[in-house]
């Protein structure tokens, strides 16, 4: 009996987190490479002078991105007890741009009245969730490949990083290093993409 219940089963092959990230990194690092390309880089990495604004923005977000995309890599194989939490103090990190920009409004007015400009935050929302689509699409297919169990949780974080490493990749391309800026339009596709997250990636991947 025990015979005829295994005889149509195929061996699977397991996941191994470090390749989930790897695809997650490459396919983020094409999309950077292509708005390098198609829309150019920032003046001041050209010039060898890159603002400091451009690395605080970029290895928070980066930071953020890299270990929420590893939980959601993780998630693919079911587990208890030993989720990966890392996530949470990168976020708990990238929430001081908005948390300065909202103390430092309150102090004085924005340095860069850019922000006000539709069409600057509207662009960075736009290119920002698109490549965030594009990095999620790819996460979506690895848990789909997996038995993801926390499945809201699963769309928070899928969101969550693509949307970090979209607007990473923008900021590449991103002129203004103004922190109120910073702490509306970046805060802002992060989010939108993790709300999005939340109500289309469990769907996708229940099982």
């Amino acid at each position: 009996m025990i015979d005829r219940l295994v005889e149509d089963l195929t061996p699977v092959k397991p996941l191994k987190a470090r390749d989930g990230l790897a695809i997650t990194l490459v396919i983020a690092a094409v999309f950077a490479a292509a708005i390098a390309l198609f829309g150019g880089v920032r003046g001041d990495i050209l010039m060898g002078m890159p603002h400091p604004m451009f690395f605080l923005r970029g290895g928070a977000l980066l930071l953020l991105g890299v270990t929420s995309s590893y939980a959601v890599i993780a998630m693919s194989q079911p587990a208890v007890g030993n989720s990966f939490k890392g996530w949470v103090w990168a976020l708990l990190a990238a929430l001081l741009f908005p948390a300065t920009a909202a103390v430092m409004a309150m102090i004085a007015a924005p340095d860069n009245m850019a922000i006000f400009v539709p069409r600057y935050g509207v662009e960075c929302l736009a290119i920002s969730m698109l490549v965030g689509t594009g990095i999620a699409a790819a996460q979506v297919f690895w848990l789909r490949r997996g038995a993801p169990v926390a499945l809201d949780r699963a769309g928070w974080l899928v969101g969550m990083s693509s949307g970090a490493l979209g607007a990473a990749a923008y900021s590449l391309h991103c002129p203004f290093n103004s922190i109120f800026y910073v702490g509306l339009w970046y805060s802002l596709a992060v989010a939108l993409c993790a709300i999005v997250g939340r109500l289309v990636v469990p769907h996708l991947i229940r099982w």
